[in-house]
């Protein structure tokens, strides 16, 4: 237990065995009293969570209460319980339609804030098409292809776009660059406005309510500076193109090397301090090793071999690890899950693992644990193979 316990310590702060879900189909139907990992298909949360939430999945949906952060990724996604704290979010489809008690950050091909919808804090999003209905308390800072907006800022409002319609209220300053902006007859401005267009001048109509709004030519050259339509649509690109290329190496490597994946894992509960010792050996000694080589001469083919494989190593090591991982659920597990429920559970520890690096040195630090928990296993594993092999030839 003790072993175990120090496992989930090295690659996931604060998480715990029974705190962890993963799946085709994930529910949580009842309340969860610490920060919860899911990984599936299709996920559920139907109970009240009281600690941090991190999901990945194809369809993803929060029916109840958190009381920390919410770092999700899907290909839909729909929030209908309360946040009280942050949201990090990116997929394909996105919606908000409940209370949330920080910031927002979304990166994704649709955004939908209801007009039931309440963001206390800042709403920071980057998407092809984004619509907002709700109440945003801070900030609004967006960039979009297709952009609405007939809901509440109470702060300042930078907006960015192709297609931009405000038919909502700003009472903050607000800052629009657009090729195409449109002022509906419920527009509400209470500070000043400063805006491009590509057609000129732009008819406020009554929206200005005791505030000026001046057409600023210099801002034309942040409008050519970044096509934010494509920025977005890239950022939800990226997404895809990391799952499909990381599938597909995680299907190689289990394929081809899936017997050391599950022989490794049968020394985490003995070894894995040992193991990490190993991963450290590996991670700060074949640098070391490389710049040796780059000194002699004749070593240098050898040296560019080592850097290539290091990078390769490093790049793929949190596919590797999610792969162990899963290795070590299976046999826990005591039934063999087969090869594709294998790759498709670890592609969700990878992508969970993705989404925790992204915090600020916290991140690098469980990039780092993971990296070295990782292929000191394997490397230790190698190693015991080496010592089996000698003592069996020793003794014919």
């Amino acid at each position: 237990m003790k072993t175990r316990t120090l496992l989930f310590i090295w690659l996931f702060p604060l998480l715990a065995i029974s705190q962890f879900k993963s799946g085709e189909d994930v529910s949580i139907s009842t309340p969860q009293n610490d920060d919860i990992y899911l990984a599936g298909e299709d996920i559920s949360i139907d109970a009240k969570v009281k600690g941090d939430v991190v999901a990945a999945g194809s369809y993803i949906t929060i029916n109840d209460s958190i009381a920390q952060d919410l770092i999700v990724a899907g290909r839909e996604i729909i929030i209908k319980g309360y946040v009280a704290d942050d949201i990090r979010m990116t997929g394909g489809k996105l919606t908000i339609d409940a209370e949330v008690g920080d910031d927002v950050i979304v990166a994704g091909g649709e955004l939908t804030i209801t007009k039931d919808a309440i963001i206390n804090g800042n709403l920071i999003t980057v998407g092809g098409k984004t619509r907002i209905k709700g109440v945003i308390i801070g900030m609004l800072k967006a960039s979009a292809g297709e952009l609405e907006m007939d809901g509440i800022v109470e702060g300042d409002a930078i907006i960015q776009g192709e297609e931009v319609e405000i038919d909502g209220k700003i009472y903050g300053t607000s800052e629009i660059v657009a090729e195409d902006l449109e002022i509906g007859e419920n527009a509400q401005f209470h500070q000043d406005v400063s805006y491009w267009a590509e057609d000129g001048k732009v008819d406020f109509k009554n929206s200005l309510v005791n505030a000026t709004a001046k057409l600023d030519e210099s801002l034309m050259g942040e409008h050519e500076e970044i096509p934010w339509k494509f920025f977005g649509i890239a950022a939800f690109g990226f997404w895809v193109f990391y799952m499909l290329s990381a599938f597909l190496v995680i299907l190689l490597l289990n394929y081809f090397f899936k017997p050391l994946f599950t022989e490794a894992v049968t020394y985490i509960q003995k070894d894995l301090l040992k193991s990490f010792g190993y991963g450290l050996i590996y991670l700060f000694g074949l640098p070391l090793l490389i710049a040796f080589f780059f000194m002699i001469i004749i070593g240098i083919p050898i040296s560019l071999f080592l850097l290539s494989f290091y990078l390769f190593s490093v790049l793929f090591g949190h596919l590797v690890g999610a792969l162990l991982l899963t290795h070590y659920l299976e046999k826990r597990n005591g039934q063999p899950w087969g090869y594709w429920k294998t790759s498709f559970i670890a592609l969700g520890f990878a992508i969970v693992i993705r989404l925790l690096t992204f915090i600020p040195l916290l991140g690098f630090l469980i990039a780092f644990l993971v990296m070295a928990i990782a292929y000191g296993l394997l490397a230790y594993t190698i190693w015991q193979r080496r010592n089996e092999k000698n003592i069996k030839l020793a003794e014919e």
